[in-house]
């Protein structure tokens, strides 16, 4: 491949990686920029979060089941 033909690959490797970036750290659908702004990536981690913390709260409660079964 030739100089023109890397600047080109290089070209479009910039344009997505860019698209990406730009797609993340974006505003999300419907949101105002004032104090309450989030990212496409902070609300994703938000939902993450509490995902994860209903998920602990179940299985504590499981646990606790268990233990009480085996008492």
């Amino acid at each position: 491949m030739g100089k023109s033909g890397n600047f080109i690959v290089g070209t479009l490797i910039g344009v997505a990686v860019g698209a990406v970036v730009a797609y993340l750290f974006g505003p999300a659908q419907n949101t105002r920029f004032d104090a309450t702004y989030q990212s496409r990536l902070d609300r994703a981690l938000d939902e993450g979060r509490l995902a994860e913390e209903a998920k602990a709260e179940e299985l504590r409660r499981e646990f606790a089941q268990a233990k009480r079964r085996t008492s």
